[in-house]
């Protein structure tokens, strides 16, 4: 039996295969059923690779994390203009470019002019629509992020840092252009452009096989950490090319975050010994209310039978009245004579002694 061909030594060859295969398939017979119904063309669709890890890692990260070159370039510039934005002076660097014969660069623009004509929303989304790429002098990085806004970030369009003082400029920015960037967030899914849907699915699987090991590399904890990787597009639902064991094996899901029975056994014993000790304290330290009965005022009571035996208002009001007019009975009846509320006797006539 041939041995199966890997991708990386993890992931199969022909279970790649199928997967972007059958992305293909439906994503451009999705496309064009979107396109005879649409007056205007719609954007080119990115093919993107989804990996999700076991742990995450929330340190923050504001550098991109370049991966490799791709065998077949997201970015034509002879099609797509490739914007650079430089130090000031602005002039200093268009003439840098045109020394080294770089024709691919579409438009520079530095600092000062990104500060003044691009200041306003329009002016930057216009500039944000026009260029399909980003590239930035890594000096100028850390300024970027609010002269620009967040749509840049929305639209993965962030500029990518170069190094403007290498001798062999031509060179950076070429590798720049034709590289895939993995912008790791601090959540356990990220996702890395590894295609476009007018790539053909021999072309895409090239682009898996060259990028993945860089892309594996830039994780914490490489392999180990790796959950699952998926392909998708913009629009489609995610197919998996590859998922670890869910067991506790090397390699597994839970590999290193089982708990041991000792361990598991210690926290149960710790558990029930704190929820004796508050019960105790609990019964220990239970409120007393005092409680007035007749002229002495240090009887107390617990908590629990002042609440039982405790009466409403009204009901209160009412034992008064049916205790006073008991005791305005008893007197009639043993022939002594009462007074009522408004000092009047009861039990004799008015006017006699």
């Amino acid at each position: 039996m041939a041995k199966t061909e890997l991708i990386d030594s993890h992931i199969s060859v022909k279970q790649c295969t199928r997967a972007v295969r059958a992305l293909h398939a439906y994503a451009s017979k999705k496309q064009k059923e979107q396109e005879e119904n649409e007056l205007l063309p719609s954007n080119e669709q990115y093919v993107w690779l989804q990996i999700t890890v076991k742990r995450m890692h929330p340190e923050h990260k504001s550098n991109h994390s370049k991966c490799t070159p791709l065998e077949h370039s997201l970015i034509d510039p002879r099609l797509t203009p490739v914007c650079l934005i430089t130090k000031d002076p602005q002039r200093e660097y268009k003439d840098l470019l045109e020394s080294h014969k770089i024709k691919f660069i579409s438009r520079v623009v530095g600092i000062t002019k990104l500060k003044g004509k691009f200041k306003s929303y329009e002016a930057r989304r216009m500039l944000l629509k026009e260029n399909g790429m980003f590239l930035a002098d890594e000096r100028v990085i850390p300024l970027l992020p609010s002269l620009l806004g967040k749509k840049w970030f929305d639209a993965k369009k962030q500029p990518i840092p170069v190094c403007l003082t290498r001798k062999d400029l031509k060179g950076e920015l070429e590798r720049a252009i034709e590289s895939t960037y993995m912008h790791q967030n601090r959540g356990t899914c990220t996702s890395v452009k590894i295609g476009l849907l007018s790539h053909t699915p021999e072309k895409m699987l090239d682009n898996i096989k060259i990028s993945l090991p860089a892309i594996v590399n830039n994780i914490k904890g490489n392999w180990d950490n790796v959950q699952s990787l998926h392909i998708k597009t913009n629009t489609s639902i995610s197919l998996p090319i590859w998922t670890c064991e869910l067991g506790d094996a090397t390699g597994g899901r839970w590999d290193g975050m089982v708990q041991s029975k000792d361990a598991s056994e210690e926290s149960k014993s710790d558990e029930d010994s704190d929820s004796g000790d508050t019960d105790m304290d609990l019964e220990e330290h239970a409120p007393e209310v005092p409680v007035s009965k007749g002229k002495s005022k240090d009887v107390t009571k617990p908590l629990d039978e002042i609440v039982e035996k405790s009466v409403t208002p009204k009901e209160v009001k009412q034992k008064r009245s049916t205790a006073g007019a008991e005791k305005k009975k008893a007197k009639i009846m043993k022939g002594g004579p009462a007074k009522s509320a408004k000092g009047v006797l009861i039990g004799k006539k008015p006017g006699r002694p």
